[in-house]
């Protein structure tokens, strides 16, 4: 893993020994492929030992049609609502809400929310970018799931499956007394019967796609780092809305821009997340994008965080981005020299579901398979001394 940084210098790259080795048999590698992890809400459908499509799933048609056209809830302030109803992709949700809820720091609040003040600053709410007290919404519960305002009114064209959850947007630190009425109607979007073209993945890939693309990124020293552990069919455009809309965001590219950019979010009483990652390469070039996901408190020390190549391959006519993907959860000592370093949650599969459940989270996904390329990478050791570990597949992700 080569993202590293001093807490108070710049990042860096510093050298690490390769040592990688593959599990021997054909046996082995199937109970691994069998055994391994899937994301919730989701199942495989194999389609061979190389190829598994990842079966999307969504409400089942007697949930979906013993709907109303209208519903009431009340919302208290603090965890999250389980309204039970079922919603799908073409779904349009109208939502209106009154009432007010007191804050334990003295605030009322009516949906739309009070603005955040200073203090705010340095708590984590549900959704960072809302005011506080605000009326919030998500379509299932899941860590990778981003919340979304709903306020005072607001109306959604919903584009995945799951289950309505509401909420108000209070930071873990605070309580509130009050609720709020909401009141939902349920209708068909205007652009229900617009559907995306797919990409039959059974079918268009294989393991050959990633036969002339490297395991590993490198360092400016050529020293191997991060697996390649993701891919995305899609257009530069596709891809950088996919992105936003599953609560990623791009990264400051050096340290004077995060500076300016904290000083001016924190000016502005809003959560910076962009802190900026150090350059690693692929196909001899820096990476083309890097996006991260993190908490604004954390984000220092515990983070999502990839990046982001675009290939010389095509699928079905559209360009294919492969990535790197892991997941900062602390600080540790660095072996090689004392200083202190990024701790790298050694299973990177973790990472590698986590993008995939972001994004089907999102809708912004046709279809999602797992492809097990001919020289898979199953174990290898950090800069640091640690070892990371994988099943050796990469997640491919069609956009919508």
């Amino acid at each position: 893993m080569m993202d590293r940084f001093h807490i108070f210098g710049p990042m860096d790259c510093d050298t690490f020994t390769r040592k990688a080795f593959f599990l021997a048999g054909t046996c082995l590698l199937l109970v691994g492929i069998a055994c391994s992890q899937q994301p919730p809400m989701r199942t495989r459908a194999a389609v061979s030992s190389a190829v598994q499509v990842i079966q999307m799933k969504t409400p089942d048609s007697a949930s979906l049609t013993s709907r109303k056209s209208s519903y009431t809830f009340n919302v208290p302030a603090g965890d999250w609502t389980n309204t039970g109803v079922p919603v799908t992709f073409g779904d349009r949700l109208d939502f209106t809400a009154t009432g007010t809820v007191t804050i334990s720091d003295g605030h009322a609040a009516t949906p739309d929310g009070n603005a955040r003040g200073w203090k705010d600053l340095i708590r984590q709410f549900p959704l960072n970018s809302a005011n506080s007290g605000a009326l919030i919404g998500r379509i299932s519960n899941g860590d990778a799931t981003v919340p979304f305002l709903i306020g005072v009114s607001q109306q959604l064209d919903v584009t995945m499956s799951g289950t309505l959850y509401l909420s108000v947007n209070i930071s873990s630190d605070l309580t509130g007394t009050g609720n709020y009425s909401v009141k939902m109607k349920l209708s068909k979007s205007q652009s229900a019967s617009t559907t995306a073209s797919t990409i039959d993945l059974a079918s268009a890939l294989s393991p050959a796609l990633f036969a002339n693309i490297p395991r590993r990124v490198q360092d400016q020293q050529n020293n191997p780092g991060d697996m390649v552990n993701f891919a995305i069919i899609g257009t530069q455009d596709q891809v950088q809305k996919a992105f936003s809309a599953s609560g990623w965001t791009a990264v400051d590219k050096t340290t004077q821009d995060a500076i300016v950019h904290g000083l001016l979010a924190t000016l502005s009483h809003e959560a910076y997340t962009e802190m900026p990652m150090s350059i690693l390469y692929l196909f001899g070039r820096p990476q083309d994008f890097s996006f991260a996901r993190a908490d604004p408190l954390a984000v220092a020390a515990v983070r999502h965080h990839l990046r982001l190549w675009k290939s010389t391959e095509t699928v079905d006519g559209k360009p294919l981005w492969v990535g790197s993907a892991t997941h900062d959860n602390g600080f540790e000592k660095d072996q090689r020299n004392g200083n202190v370093t990024h701790h790298i949650d050694p299973n990177v599969d973790e990472e590698r579901d986590f993008i995939e459940q972001s994004f089907a989270a999102a809708g912004v996904i046709t279809g999602a398979a797992y492809v097990t390329p001919a020289d898979p990478l199953k174990t290898a050791f950090t800069a640091t001394g640690g070892s990371f570990h994988s099943d050796g597949r990469i997640v491919v992700m069609a956009l919508r």
